[in-house]
């Protein structure tokens, strides 16, 4: 699977709606018309088509997309259909649409709409539109079927659109209904091309064409000009006409002649002469597939149990039976919806109970093939909701704990019938699971009261339950109710809530007890409380073992690193992010939650040492750290790495947007401790980036200071506090108030010593600016002294980014570290953080030395190529400090394996012993 293809499989999205309709060879081509269609359009940059069924909008628009493409325009596509009337499917596919155009904000803008089924639509499609009018490039964007939209607020996008579309820009519109938009201003000023039903219909010398081109018929003008008249020149009409003259044993001319009317009486006539006048076996073969939404030869061979499928689809094909390729390979096909509804009505008369069973039969081939929304779309089109129910039950929890898609099951959740989501316990508490993950907790605890209740009460509901399963249904509600709580950041809460299971739950339950000690650690990580996190991290991560459940590891693996990386524990916090990566597995669209957690914690890491090329190869490709959602911890350090590799590689701009949206989607989804992070997290950039007055304008524009007054629960309100001074400090050092700025400092780092903060990161950061503010107020020898306290301290771990991020104003201080040295032998603690120095300053100057390492590490990383990705995986863990047993059971070989990828480690890197190898590790960075 490609790239975008992997892309799209995460978010449930169908290519084939993304691409236009294949043309035929034999297909009628409208070359005049699009011409004019083309012309008319350069200037008014709108093109509407509106035309009955069957009138062949979708040819002419593939062939306008042909032409545009070949004219070197962007082009991008979308066939809408009924379910996307809602504006959570419509804007995920217009996002798809539109992926090409930008994909790295699409990439995002899709996993913020998966984090938030239920947001506040008007502000994504305002931010839509503002993203489609500031693109540069020339582009068309067609949208086929245009019927299918009523809902207001997305009429209300298409109208902003139209109104405030750039030259750049040219809408492609095709619907069968009179477009529900407002074109009035558009049609009086003559800015608007209009291809009306006339202009589709076929005249006689058209419809003398394509019976020769397409079905090898001859016809005589006279027929023609009859069956020009009976049809009116409807493309459909004369498609299917030329197919039942096909299949008859009279002449052109003759058969014509036994026919008259039009519109539905025709079109009836005219199928079912069509269909009379094929096999049976093609007969049996077109009702038997009609019911499908698209289908494939294997998948019509599952249904009919004919074998039959490849030979029939190249028949149908062939002979241009109403079937419309879906892709460039041939493999997927649909009916056109005018012969598909009259089939599906033709086998519903025949055979209603057919109808059903050949869903049902989809809906099990779906999925096997883990084509999960179309195997439970079959179900419910069949009203087999109790199928449909159960299949939610049993594939929502491999979709949700490994996919992290809590967006589908939400969708599932909201077609099946409300009287049946209570048919099992495991469907609520699944439904219940992902309104957590989505920022519902309200929703989530009161499904989960609803279990507990069946479970106490079981006249409530029909649930036959053994007593393992009654056990294992109320700890997963319990747990799930406190991972709700925590997702909103109500810790303390959720804190009292996990306390209160963990006495009472029994050992067996390990995924459930798992679940509450990650809920435990993840608290705890709120809270500031850095060894209990970790604690509570090892245990879940212990029980996640014996429960067998990855998705449980890597939580647990997830609060653990960041707490490490705040005790300035770098190697800890990289042995942590290594197991993640080994648990996580290889990426794929069935695990890309966990791939992109483990790649999120690597990339911390990378940051925080300021490896900035290292943390970019950590996302795997078309993997953005914005698929992820859920509690804010996540999405915070995922939005703000991305930003902080931005802004280190001179995309300061960009850094600020990635923020930005960041922040939107924290006011739309009611998540204030994000967004006043990511602002603060802007401010300092921009302070970084010498920006000051920049700084102050976002000050300013985001009530920086005042903000913090409202919004934030108790309990968060220290945090938050603390970061607002940090700000206000470094604001303070930008001004050179250094005074106030060290007032500032001294009573922050006094409160972290006396509550006892364990937090080496932030004790990193503030006494770096207390330096900083020293050396301004003329005590430079105080301030280089306590900044070498800093230096030496945070070397051992090679914690960069807490000294760096101070920017230009510690690069005085270090060059005066580094002036002192003397030339007298080192011991290998002081060549450390000698070496420490030198990088900062090349880190913040640049100069020589880059240079010098840069040509070090290619030299490193060309020995490096050597060895296997295995060779690699071992290399980083002998790094980290792991044994050979330890290695052995995390990589799952053998001692005796392990020791000879060993061996030739040590050959090809050219060392001796692991202490050598370890510190080869380090050199290029790969630790």
């Amino acid at each position: 699977m490609n790239t975008v293809g992997l892309t799209f499989s995460q978010f449930q999205i169908l290519e084939t709606k993304l691409k236009p309709p294949r043309i035929r060879a034999e297909a009628l081509i409208r070359d005049q018309l699009a011409q004019r269609a083309v012309c008319d359009t350069t200037g008014t940059g709108l093109l509407t088509i509106v035309a009955s069924a069957g009138s062949g909008k979708s040819t002419l628009m593939a062939e306008l997309y042909s032409n545009a493409e070949k004219s070197n325009k962007l082009c991008c596509w979308l066939s809408l259909d009924e379910d996307d009337n809602e504006c959570s499917l419509f804007s995920k596919y217009l996002i798809a649409c539109i992926y090409s155009l930008d994909p790295k904000s699409a990439l995002r803008e899709l996993a913020f709409l998966k984090s938030n089924p239920s947001r506040d639509y008007g502000a994504l499609f305002d931010s839509l539109l503002a993203r489609i009018i500031a693109i540069k490039s020339e582009f068309v964007l067609f949208i086929d079927d245009f019927q299918h939209i009523s809902n207001p607020e997305i009429i209300r996008f298409w109208n902003k659109l139209i109104t405030h579309a750039p030259s750049t820009m040219c809408i492609v519109l095709a619907g069968r209904n009179r477009l529900p938009l407002d074109l009035s201003r558009r049609q009086i000023s003559g800015m608007i091309t209009e291809v009306k039903q006339n202009e589709l219909n076929l005249n006689t010398d058209e419809i003398i064409n394509y019976l020769k081109i397409a079905h090898n018929l001859e016809c005589p003008p006279g027929a023609a000009e009859t069956l020009h008249t009976s049809t009116e020149g409807w493309f459909a009409g004369v498609q299917l006409a030329a197919l039942a003259i096909s299949n008859s044993n009279e002449s052109v001319a003759g058969f014509i002649s036994g026919f008259t009317g039009k519109d539905k009486a025709l079109t009836e006539y005219l199928l079912k002469t069509v269909l009379r006048g094929l096999s049976s076996e093609v007969r049996e073969f077109l009702l038997l597939s009609s019911p499908l939404i698209r289908f494939s030869a294997k998948l019509c061979d599952h249904i009919s149990q004919l074998g039959n499928g490849h030979e029939m689809l190249d028949y149908l094909d062939r002979n241009n039976i109403f079937i419309i390729c879906e892709d460039r390979e041939g493999v997927w096909f649909r009916y056109h919806h005018l012969f598909a509804d009259f089939l599906r009505s033709e086998l519903r008369k025949v055979n209603p109970a057919k109808y059903n069973e050949i869903c049902i039969n989809a809906a099990k081939w779906c999925e096997n093939e883990n084509m999960l929304t179309e195997s439970v779309q079959y179900c419910l089109t069949a009203q087999n909701f109790e199928k449909a129910a159960d299949l939610i039950t049993a594939r929502a929890p491999d979709l949700v704990l490994l996919q992290g898609d809590h967006y589908t099951v939400l969708d599932w959740m909201r077609r099946l019938p409300v009287e049946y989501h209570a048919n099992s316990p495991q469907l609520l508490l699944n439904h219940a699971w992902s309104c957590a993950f989505s920022r519902d907790p309200d929703q989530a605890v009161d499904l989960c009261q609803k279990v507990l209740a069946g479970l106490e009460d079981s006249s409530l509901f029909l649930w036959s339950l053994s007593e393992e399963d009654k056990t294992e249904c109320y700890w997963r509600a319990k747990a799930t109710v406190a991972i709700a709580i925590v997702c909103a950041d109500g810790l303390e809460k959720s804190i009292a809530l996990c306390e209160s299971a963990l006495v009472a739950v029994p050992e067996m339950e390990s995924f459930n007890i798992s679940s509450i000690h990650n809920c435990l650690a993840y608290a705890s990580l709120g809270q500031r409380n850095y060894a209990q996190s970790v604690l509570h991290a090892a245990e879940g991560y212990k029980f996640s073992i014996k429960a067998g459940s990855n998705y449980a590891s890597l939580w647990a693996v997830f609060s653990a690193t960041l707490a490490n990386v705040e005790m300035g524990k770098l190697r800890a916090a990289f042995e942590n992010a290594t197991t993640a990566s080994y648990k996580a597995g290889p990426a794929d669209e069935n695990n890309m939650y966990l791939c992109t957690m483990a790649d999120v914690l690597n990339t911390e890491i990378n940051v925080q040492k300021c490896n900035f090329n290292l943390a970019g190869r950590n996302s795997y490709s078309g993997r953005p750290f914005m698929s992820l959602y859920g509690p804010v911890e996540l999405l915070l350090v995922a939005i703000r790495n991305e930003a902080r590799q931005l802004a280190w590689s001179g995309k300061l701009d960009q850094a600020r947007q990635v923020l930005r949206q960041g922040q939107d989607t924290a006011l739309s989804t009611n998540q204030p401790r994000l967004h006043y992070s990511l602002i603060a997290e802007e401010i300092e950039l921009q302070i970084w980036d010498n920006q000051i007055e920049a700084a102050k304008e976002t000050i300013i524009r985001t009530n920086f200071f005042r903000d913090l007054e409202v919004g934030f629960p108790e309990e968060l309100y220290p945090a938050m506090d603390e970061l607002s001074k940090i700000v206000r400090a470094r604001l303070l050092i930008a001004d050179n108030q250094a005074e106030l700025a060290f007032k500032t400092i001294v009573k922050l780092i006094n409160l972290t010593q006396m509550k006892r903060r364990d937090s080496a990161r932030l004790q990193y950061t503030l006494k770096t600016l207390k330096a900083v503010a020293l050396w301004q107020l003329g005590k430079k020898k105080e301030g280089v002294r306590e900044l070498d306290k800093v230096v030496k301290l945070a070397s051992q771990e090679d914690h960069a980014y807490p000294i760096v991020i101070s920017g230009r104003f510690v690069v005085p201080l270090l060059e005066d570290i580094r002036s002192k040295r003397s030339n007298v032998a080192q011991s290998d603690e002081l060549k450390v953080k000698h070496d420490f120095v030198d990088r900062l300053l090349m880190l913040l100057t640049g100069g020589e030395l880059e240079a010098a390492n840069n040509n070090k590490s290619l030299a490193q990383d060309e020995r490096c190529q050597e060895l296997t990705g295995r060779e690699i995986d071992i290399l980083k863990l002998i790094g980290a400090g792991m044994a050979n047993n330890e290695i052995a059971k995390e990589l799952v070989l053998s001692t005796a394996t392990v020791k000879w990828h060993l061996h030739n480690i040590y050959q090809k890197v050219e060392v001796r012993s692991r202490t050598a190898a370890a510190a080869y590790a380090r050199n290029i960075n790969l630790i």
